[in-house]
């Protein structure tokens, strides 16, 4: 069943937005002026009767829901319809009809729906089934396409690097599986790998010519053990003195022998008391204290104390020459400064030694920089590693990366692929039954149509229509089995007791070729042309004006044969006054501008189908608009006149294209409700008391004058009034209107209009 239809860039329909018709109901009931718009919309449901080879491109912007070509077919009954059935070919193809006694045949047909019936529920079941599984599948691989996006996030500082599949979740998802596949062992933290980058992309990596002098290091190592020894070693002067004693208990070797060094200078005077008390005698006593194994020591001291100078200045300048290529984290400084601090320590430690021999001494070894300067080396080395294999390592990150990424998925991936089983397994199942309903279905199918081929029956739609047509008075012609062509009977019209098969459809008045036509079509509606391909097919039938030229006779046949059409399935349950009591017909359209016919047709004290709709078409300013509702409102020639007003003034036209349409349709309201409602108002008093120079008093008179034509002679085409008409703005015609009203009928005004004055 067609549930909506949408009519667009064509004819009078609007080429942006279009037409919507919502809501269509079983039985659809369309009323419209000639020229409103209903022939477009038949014809476009005719074009989606037609193969695709055979479609108008005409409708490509129209659209519809719920039509179903391989279970539906589409029946249209409209000028097209006489033209190809009887204008172009005077053989009528044979309809099919099953024959209605055959009960046992007919009750076998029946299980076999019923059976197809049962099957297609189960159908729809099991493929609700899938399609539920299917979309919980979706939405899991929707949540997992979204959880493994999301770790890009933790990359997003990134910026100098750029993920793979950038711009596909689906392509995303499966690079992560590949990692999976062969996870690697060691995946790295996100601290690992922003130092990684930092140092692949953010700094800038040299390579380091400098090398740690470890020469260098093994020559202090060997000063060090050297000066070490000495440093132990309490290094006093001669015991065997006289002196030695005194020296000893005042501990003033040092001082003495700083005293000592001025005597070249003061001679016999004390550089300490400045008395005469040094004589030859004590001078000998000081030589033989610090005798040459003595002074020997402290030379030796002081040779390795300046070694030692020159030996750790070399090594810190050999830092310094690191430290100007290579200082990660100010390594390479804070090892500079920490030894620079170490070697000055270890240096005043020789000098205190050297000034007070006899006191043991202790320097800290290099060796306790061992850790730092192997730090640096390796540091060094591994910047050196990396500016060699720069490419390959930045190559590696990214792989890094997406191993950190894939480890943090491959839970949810795996619980996924474990859900995907299940779902593939129900799936498959469903599918299988799915299969062999559809195979049942079909051996329902093939048997229902051999038990039809058993009741084929066409004389029986024959008879029908030489019946209607010998009871309304349509005695002149009938229809006749002409041949038979592979066992299907053709017929043509032919005159009574004529012999000739000469085609006689031409000849027919317009009324009896419509009539005919539509018995024809009645016909076909209540059997098939066709039983192979459409004897199975639910029927959506289509009328367009089908009483054209008909008397009221023949109008009220037609009436009733739609009426059988539309009937409902029974009073009860009530729900079943919603089913057509056809179960051949999903769905029927009626369009018409004829409003005895439209009253006819949709009267509702008939037992029709109560699934129905009425819909009006109407058309202003060349743009057709169409309006539904339950309640049909019955509009007479002068209501439609009251309506038409209403619309144009809800929509008034913003140039004076349609001014003789306004005012011709006002102007026989004024008529209808003057002369005809019999209220006796006299129009010509609403002039009274008007101003004659006021443009609107001769558009009055425009008005008036044409009502009263047989007295006064005067017409709304006057050339003065005709002028007026046309070149006034649409918005004083409805002024005028009001004005009118105002004097003749007021209240009528405000109730047809519903506006207050």
């Amino acid at each position: 069943m067609i549930e909506t239809l949408k009519i667009k860039n064509i004819a009078t329909y609007d080429s942006v937005d279009g037409v919507e018709i919502p809501d269509l109901k079983k039985v659809n009931f369309f009323f419209g002026y000639n020229g409103s718009g209903k022939s477009t919309i038949v014809k476009y449901l005719y074009n989606l009767s037609l193969d695709t080879s055979l479609k108008s491109q005409d409708f490509n912007d129209c659209s519809q829901t719920g039509y179903i070509e391989s279970n539906q077919q589409i029946l249209v009954f409209d000028e097209n319809f006489t033209e190809v059935n009887f204008n172009r070919n005077p053989v009528l193809k044979g309809v099919f009809s099953l024959n209605q006694a055959n009960a046992i045949i007919d009750g076998q047909i029946a299980n076999e729906e019923d059976s197809i019936l049962k099957f297609d529920d189960q159908i729809t079941s099991k493929t609700i089934l899938t399609e539920s599984i299917e979309a919980a599948r979706r939405k899991q691989q929707n949540k997992l396409l979204e959880h493994c996006w999301r770790q890009r996030n933790s990359f997003a500082t990134f910026t100098k690097i750029s993920l793979a599949h950038s711009g596909s979740k689906p392509n995303n998802l499966q690079e992560l599986k590949n990692k999976l596949a062969n996870p690697s062992t060691i995946i790295l933290t996100i601290p690992q790998l922003t130092h990684r980058y930092q140092l692949l992309y953010e700094k800038e990596i040299k390579q380091v010519s400098q090398n740690l002098r470890s020469v260098l290091y093994k020559e202090i190592r060997v000063i060090e053990v050297k000066l070490e020894k000495l440093l132990q070693e309490v290094i006093i002067g001669n015991e065997d003195v006289d002196i030695a004693a005194l020296i000893a208990k005042l501990n003033a070797r040092s001082w003495v022998e700083t005293g000592i060094q001025f005597l070249d200078k003061t001679g016999d005077i004390c550089p300490f008391c400045q008395q005469e008390t040094i004589d030859e005698n004590l001078k000998e006593q000081f030589n033989k204290y610090f005798d040459l194994t003595y002074k020997g020591k402290i030379s030796e001291l002081a040779a390795f104390q300046t070694n030692y100078k020159q030996k750790t200045e070399s090594f810190l300048a050999n830092l310094i020459s690191i430290q100007n290529e290579f200082n990660p984290d100010n390594l390479v400084t804070n090892v500079y400064f920490n030894l620079q601090q170490h070697f000055s320590s270890n240096n005043k430690i020789i000098t205190d030694k050297i000034e007070s021999p006899n006191e043991r001494k202790h320097i800290v070894s290099i060796n306790s920089f061992k850790n730092d300067l192997s730090d640096i080396i390796k540091k060094s080395n591994e910047n050196n590693k990396i500016f060699s294999e720069l490419n390959a390592n930045r190559i590696n990150l990214i792989s890094e990366i997406w191993n950190f990424m894939a480890s943090n998925c491959k839970t949810e991936i795996d619980d996924l692929a474990k859900k995907e089983v299940k779902y593939q397994r129900i799936t498959l199942l469903a599918n299988s039954l799915i299969a062999d309903y559809r195979t049942k279905i079909l051996a329902s199918k093939q048997l229902i149509e051999t038990l039809r081929s058993q009741t084929i029956n066409t004389r029986e739609a024959v008879y029908n229509i030489n019946l209607i047509l010998k009871n309304t008075g349509f005695d002149g012609f009938e229809i006749d089995e002409r041949n038979v062509v592979n066992n299907i009977s053709q017929y043509y019209l032919k005159r009574q007791n004529a012999t000739a098969g000469n085609p006689i459809f031409k000849s027919l008045s317009e009324g009896e070729k419509n009539f005919i036509s539509f018995l024809y079509f009645f016909q076909l509606c209540m059997g098939t042309d066709d039983i192979q391909n459409n004897g199975n097919k639910k029927k959506i039938i289509v009328i367009d004006d089908p009483v054209s030229s008909l008397d009221s006779q023949a109008l009220f046949v037609v009436s009733t044969l739609i009426h059988n059409l539309i009937l409902r399935k029974g009073d009860n349950p009530k729900p079943d006054k919603k089913l057509l009591k056809n179960d051949s017909i999903s769905q029927v359209f009626i369009l018409t501008h004829n409003l005895y016919f439209y009253k006819e047709v949709s009267f509702d004290k008939r037992p029709i189908c109560t699934d129905y709709w009425h819909l009006r078409i109407t058309k202003i300013n060349n743009k057709t608009s169409v309006k539904g509702e339950h309640n049909k409102t019955i509009y007479d020639d002068y209501s439609l006149l009251w309506n038409t007003i209403k619309d144009l003034k809800a929509n008034i036209p913003t140039t004076t294209s349609l001014n003789i349409v306004i005012a011709n349709s006002m102007r026989r309201v004024i008529e209808s409700y003057v002369n005809f409602i019999g209220y006796g108002k006299d129009s010509w008093a609403s002039l009274f008391n008007d101003n004659h120079n006021d443009p609107s008093y001769y558009i009055k008179c425009a008005f008036i004058s044409t009502i009263n034509d047989e007295s006064h002679k005067i017409t709304a085409l006057d050339s003065v009034y005709y002028q007026k008409i046309i070149n006034e703005q649409p918005q004083i015609l409805f002024d005028v209107f009001i004005e009118i009203f105002k004097s003749i009928g007021k209240e009528h005004y405000e109730l047809m209009m519903n506006e207050q004055l």
